[in-house]
């Protein structure tokens, strides 16, 4: 596209739109901003005020969470495209290389390869092309992980009493290790020791299997913050409607010192790349965790539900 081309539409829809744009979407940003406007400008003035200068300008995250939320949604959707220019984007607002990456990876656990392993293609392409691979090497963890640095002694600190004292956590840790089981018990104190015990009757072997990646290797990595990682497992959730581990990952980032409008504001970022109707969803289960927790102050006393017309 000519420079005249793009002055044209610059000075048609404002700088405001084009930086955010640019910031968000790089060099794909202004190929869309044309076609929309080739289409229909009256639409393409309500996108960029919704979703460019509007839902991508809030401050409630800053644009390093908004990119990693957005590259994990992009995987978890297989969006190729959009995982490239986002990927491109990150980089430009120096999102260090190594957390872009990671937050890609973790996706496996809720998406599995065959949603990981395009979007490691996408990535390795790009960073093939960027001269990036001797930094993600410089960077990678150990063959242990962090499991070298770990204290079982100050995470038992951790661990909520009802879990110490529940008879079923002792052997568990013992037969799939602390490693592991230490890991989500910290995490998801009452909830964790449920979940592997339901897994363990079931299957044993399997259970071993699932906590140890989960909870010894992928959640204790270290590469992105917890607070960062938990956002944007609520963001992977929600891009698949998968509404019981987003709950679950809601309250673990709080737990993490992520505020009530951090979830909300990725909850609303959803309504823009996935629709109103699971945004709508996942906001309402949302403020059932926020009354449960007797939090509902924090977000202005909304009821429970909006009353529906439909009878």
């Amino acid at each position: 596209m000519s420079t005249e081309q793009q002055d044209r539409l610059r000075a048609k829809y404002g700088d405001a739109a084009f930086e955010a744009g640019s910031r968000f979407q790089g060099e794909a940003f202004v190929t869309r901003l044309a076609q929309r406007d080739s289409i229909d400008q009256h639409f393409t003035r309500a996108w960029l005020d919704y979703q460019i200068k509007g839902l991508f300008s809030r401050p409630a995250l800053d644009t390093r969470t908004r990119l990693l939320v957005l590259v994990g949604q992009y995987t978890m959707a297989k969006a190729q495209p959009l995982l490239d220019e986002t990927v491109r984007a990150a980089i430009a607002a120096r999102v260090p290389v190594r957390e872009i990456a990671e937050i890609i990876l973790q996706c496996l656990v809720y998406g599995g390869h065959v949603t990981v392993d395009p979007a490691i293609r996408t990535f390795h392409r790009i960073a093939e092309e960027l001269n990036l691979l001797p930094e993600l090497a410089r960077t990678q963890l150990p063959l242990d992980g962090t499991a070298g640095a770990r204290s079982r002694a100050e995470e038992e600190k951790k661990w909520h009493k009802d879990d110490v004292a529940d008879p079923r956590t002792l052997p568990l840790v013992d037969k799939h290790g602390w490693l592991a089981v230490s890991t989500g018990l910290t995490m998801r104190p009452h909830h964790h020791i449920n979940i592997l015990d339901w897994i363990d009757r079931m299957d044993s072997e399997f259970a071993g299997l699932w906590v140890r990646f989960c909870y010894a290797d992928m959640y204790t990595r270290g590469i992105v913050d917890n607070k960062t990682r938990l956002l944007c497992m609520v963001g992977d959730c929600l891009a698949v409607g998968e509404t019981t581990n987003a709950r679950g990952h809601m309250r673990g980032a709080m737990r993490q010192g992520a505020s009530p409008r951090e979830v909300m504001e990725i909850i609303f970022m959803t309504s823009s790349n996935f629709g109103m109707p699971p945004a709508w969803h996942a906001l309402e289960n949302f403020i059932e965790i926020m009354a449960e927790d007797g939090r509902l102050g924090e977000i202005g006393n909304p009821p429970m539900r909006v009353e529906s017309y439909a009878k």
